[in-house]
Parts: C-alpha cells; structure tokens; sequence
C-alpha cells in the first residue's frame, strides 16, 4: 500500500496561534486551539479563482437535455447566474441573465423559433447572443453592434454542456472509451439535475448542500466503504463490500485510480477499481452485484456550498436506469427507520448514517487544517495534490490534463467490477487494470 499521504496546505488567517497567550494544549484540551482554515485552491470555484479557472477549462455539464423544453431555467454553476434556453427550433442557448438593454431578467424571457425575446421591449437573441431584432426600432443597426452575452453549448449523451473559459483556449469535446462502440441493446443513460434531489435519490446522493470537494473527496475513499456503509449500521450496499479490502492507489495519465482486492471465503477475488479524471470527473463501480464497467460522472460546483451531480451509464435498452439499486441494502425493508428520506429527524440521522451526514458533517465548507490524514487517505491526498497542480499550471498560462484543440481527448474508463483467480487473473467481468 503506498504510504505517499500529504495534508492539505491551508490558507490561514491570523488567528489564536499567532497570540502568545495561546498554545494548543498538550492533552488536547480544546483552550487554546488555533483556527481552522479551509484549502481555498480546491473549495473556490468562482471566477478568478485558482480552481475555478482549473474547471473552466473543460466541458461542464448543467442540466439533461429533456429538461430543458419550452421555458427558460435559471442556471447557477461556478458562481455565475445564467440562462438556458431552448429555441423552437431546437437549438439550447445559455446566456447572462440581464438583458443588455435595460437589465430585464430573461428567465421570463418568450421563447421563439431563432432565440428569445426579451419582454420588455422585445429584443430578440439568438443562442449566441446575437441580437435580431429591436421591434421597437426596427430600422436601428445597433442591434449589429451588441451582443448578450453567452457560452457556447454541446449536447451529448443525454446531456447540455457548456464550456466556460477563455474562447481560445476552448478544446474539443473528449471521446468516452466506454460509449464508443456499444452493442446495439445498449443506450448511455443520462441522470442527474439542474435541480438539488430530493426523497429516495436523496437518499443515496445526499441534498448537494455543501462544497463540491466533500463530495468528490469521497470517491477516493474505497475505506469508508467498509466502516460506514457496512459496519456501522448493516449493510448499506451488498455483502462483498463488508470485507476490508487490501488496496492499491495509483496515478494515472489523467486522475488517480483505486484498486481494490476483497478475498472471498472460496480464495477468489473480488476487484473493485474505481478512478478519478480531472478536473472533477469520477468512474466509480458499482455498489451493487454488477461486474460491468462503471460510468461517468461529474460533481459541478454551483458554488462554494453547493454542487450538481450527473451521471453516464450504458445499459440495456428499456431498462429502468434505478434497476441496479434495487439489490443494495439501504433501499430494502428494514434498512432506515421507514420514511422518505426528506422528513427524517436528526435522531434518525443520528441511527442511520449516510454519506450525507458525512460529508455536509464536515460542515458547509470542510477546514482541511484540523484533518490528520494517515494511510488509508492516500488516495484522497493524491487526487488534492494532483487538482492544485494542474490548477497551479493553468494559473502559470499552460494547459491542464486531457485538454486537445486537434483532436478529441480519449477518456479511458478503467473503472468497473470483476472477479479473479487467486493468482489475480480474471474470471468473469471487467478488468480496466491494463487501459
């Protein structure tokens, strides 16, 4: 197991540690102890910021396709106010909320066959923030001369994206290695909200009501699996998951990788591999009994207290894209103390932990500065070092991991379940150890 742990180095601010009549206390005695202070290259995701320049480098998602129909929504990601729209024609726009005229908001925008019209006075933009018509002025060539600001969208797999950096640093959408050449009974499912989840999906993802790195800190966390999800109160998944796994952590071309090996009472081994992609990308295998490759994800911060999770998943046509989770255990009777997740009591939170707790537990903004990371947080100390690097370079005017202007970038998914002999040779499922 490798032992190559590092804190976070913390942004500190004057505080008890810096008076002399303060010193932390020998015993631990809470008198005395210094502030705690967040890590701002990975908490800030706003404009200017070292990380947020980092994810504005790359195509972020913001909503699935379908749910963008007949009226305008109102878009928040990396601390920006926007507007996503879709046109009669089908063309989806994203663009600043306040209409360059007089600052009309155009979430009450009227859709229309080319753009959308502001109400007020019935200035038209198309998806690129050019402004048609002026109806009030119809002969004036100022509208040539104007243009509501935008951001260029993409639609993929059942999902708006839309990329937010500087234009001539925008890349070409990656290729997926996973969705390319499916089988013809397969389809890539989109899942996934412009909106917080709620009730049983809740449940699972938590309310995404705190920093986006409390949550994706998690995914390089293959230990918590055994202690919360299956030691603390039953199992939270399936049985496999129980068994405290002997784990490898490495880097790979684009992220870090978990490889995780649960020896089975036959003397087989059950492989686990899970991986980040930067910026903010994850393939985390299934929680259940599937030996399948896993999907993407993103965690899209909206802004520094809270984020978006959406997912990719090839799977058979038809199928219902929760069947998978029918299997694990904190969705079966008897798990959790019977009632939809929103109206649980902090006494119910209290007897049935979830990663929900855990992480927004950590407060809206975790302070790194008070964390002692040993051993089994390699991987997540990796995935920290690796983000402020890549962020350090395009703050140093270089381009960051897996950005191509000539050619799409290809995303290896080497993520996935699988079993294996006991000389760690496969037997049956997917094995990403080579990719």
């Amino acid at each position: 197991m490798a032992q190559n742990t590092e804190t976070t180095n913390s942004t500190s601010t004057k505080d008890a540690s810096t008076n002399p009549q303060f010193s932390p206390d020998p015993n631990g005695r809470l008198y005395g102890r210094p502030s705690a202070s967040h890590d701002q290259k990975l908490i800030q995701s706003a404009p200017a910021t070292t990380g947020g320049e980092l994810l504005r480098r790359y195509w972020q998602p913001i909503a699935r396709s379908d749910e963008v129909k007949d009226l305008p929504i109102a878009i928040t990601i990396l601390h920006e106010d926007l507007v996503l729209f879709r046109d009669k024609n089908g063309q989806c726009g994203l663009v600043y909320p306040r209409c360059m005229h007089r600052g009309t908001n155009l979430i009450y925008g009227k859709i229309e066959a080319n753009g959308i019209r502001c109400p007020y006075h019935g200035w038209l933009f198309d998806s690129q923030g050019r402004c048609l018509e002026m109806p009030c002025e119809p002969e004036n060539t100022y509208k040539d001369k104007i243009r509501q600001p935008w951001y260029p969208l993409e639609e993929h797999y059942g999902l708006v994206f839309t990329y937010m950096g500087p234009a001539e640093k925008q890349p070409l959408f990656p290729r997926i290695s996973v969705f390319e050449n499916i089988s013809e009974d397969k389809e890539v499912i989109a899942t996934g909200s412009y909106q917080a989840p709620s009730g049983r999906q809740a449940l699972l993802a938590g309310y995404q009501d705190y920093n986006w790195w409390q949550f994706y800190d998690n995914f390089m966390d293959p230990f918590h699996v055994y202690a919360l999800h299956s030691s603390i109160n039953g199992v939270q998944f399936v049985d496999i998951l129980k068994i405290l796994p002997k784990v490898k952590f490495e880097y790979t071309d684009d992220g870090v990788r978990t490889i995780q090996h649960r020896t089975l009472e036959d003397g087989r081994v059950h492989q686990r591999l899970s991986q980040t992609v930067m910026p903010n990308m994850n393939c985390t295998a299934s929680v259940g009994n599937d030996l399948g490759p896993a999907g993407v994800s993103w965690t899209v911060p909206v802004n520094d207290t809270s984020f978006r999770f959406f997912s990719l998943q090839a799977q058979t046509k038809g199928a219902n894209p929760l069947s998978n989770f029918e299997e694990i255990g904190m969705f079966k009777p008897g798990w959790g103390p019977g009632i939809d997740f929103d109206d649980w009591t902090l006494q119910d939170h209290q007897k049935w932990q979830t990663d929900y707790v855990t992480q927004k537990g950590q407060g809206d903004i975790n302070l790194h500065s008070d964390e002692h990371l040993t051993p089994i947080d390699t991987a997540t100390a990796m995935l920290r070092r690796l983000f402020k690097k890549q962020a350090d370079k395009v703050a140093n005017g270089e381009d960051p991991v897996g950005v191509r202007f000539d050619e799409p970038y290809l995303i290896k998914v080497m993520a996935g379940n699988s079993v294996l002999n006991t000389s760690l040779e496969l037997i049956d499922g997917y094995d990403g150890r080579t990719l």
